[in-house]
């Protein structure tokens, strides 16, 4: 059985002996005990480290500044034309790491046997944590370009619905649409909200504040979603029941349904996975 794990799951469930008060106690045992046996194969998202690990204070600033390099090959080719190859690297010197506490819990979560699976977006800055051993992940990610066709392709189908990735942009155009003027040309999406947010938290407008966060946690949400089909894992597991008020969710009701319907995806809780377990 594979199964991909939400942060809000897995970092528990590694450490399940600081839950002995929780209701969920002896289901994350039950989990982990089946993942280091092998039982159960367990994956998580680089999303943990390349979005949720970024604090929700910085994360608007650091996805707005956060911008990737272009270099530029001219190269003369046979009677005199000259050709360019252009490629877009990510600026990885600006992630700020994933912190002592995400630290501890990826080294258990290793060491029981857990993989990670990519994010494969161009220019996307990984920490080093993650980025220097490629031996975390599961192998099968770097076999072929499949992997990221798929994942592509479904990040494409959850923006079209506004989440996931998509709650970027769609917050960028409900934030557009409230302008005194017009938008300034060239101010990206995430620049704009970056704007927004800095004005919210200095302002004390808590709704703003709370929206931004929301669309930030929701990129992560849809990336651990896209990524769980492009590997094609028969069970995702998640305590999220996307009930925020604030903006549509990947993992709300109606979404949930699209996701059983249109990609076959069976999400359970931690006690729901330990009971099929």
């Amino acid at each position: 059985m594979r199964v991909t794990f939400d942060t809000n799951v897995w970092n528990r469930m590694v450490f399940s002996e600081r839950s002995l008060d929780s209701p969920k106690y002896d289901s994350l045992v039950r989990i982990k005990n089946a993942i280091r046996s092998g039982r159960v194969r367990g994956f998580i998202s680089e999303g943990f480290a390349t979005v949720e690990a970024i604090s929700k204070r910085n994360r608007a600033k650091f996805h707005a500044e956060n911008i990737p390099t272009v270099e530029v090959t001219p190269k003369v080719q046979s009677g005199g034309s000259i050709s360019m190859s252009i490629e877009i690297k990510a600026n990885h010197s600006q992630h700020p790491g994933i912190g002592e506490e995400f630290e501890e819990e990826l080294d258990e979560a290793l060491a029981i046997g857990i993989k990670l699976l990519t994010t494969p977006y161009i220019g996307l800055a990984v920490p080093d944590r993650l980025r220097n051993n490629p031996h975390i992940y599961a192998e099968e990610v770097f076999a072929t370009a499949e992997y990221n066709e798929r994942f592509g392709n479904v990040v494409r189908t959850i923006v079209d619905r506004g989440v996931g990735e998509g709650a970027l942009p769609a917050l960028a155009r409900e934030f557009t649409e409230q302008l005194d003027g017009p938008r300034p040309a060239g101010l990206s999406d995430r620049a704009l909200i970056y704007g927004v947010y800095e004005y919210a938290c200095t302002s004390g407008l808590n709704k703003y504040k709370r929206q931004i966060e929301k669309a930030f946690a929701e990129s992560a949400d849809g990336d651990l979603v896209a990524a769980h089909i492009a590997f094609g894992n028969d069970y995702l597991c998640t305590e999220d029941q996307g009930r925020s008020a604030v903006s549509p969710s990947v993992f709300d009701a109606e979404n949930r349904a699209w996701l059983k319907t249109e990609h076959g995806v069976e999400i359970l809780n931690a006690q729901q996975l330990a009971h099929l377990l």
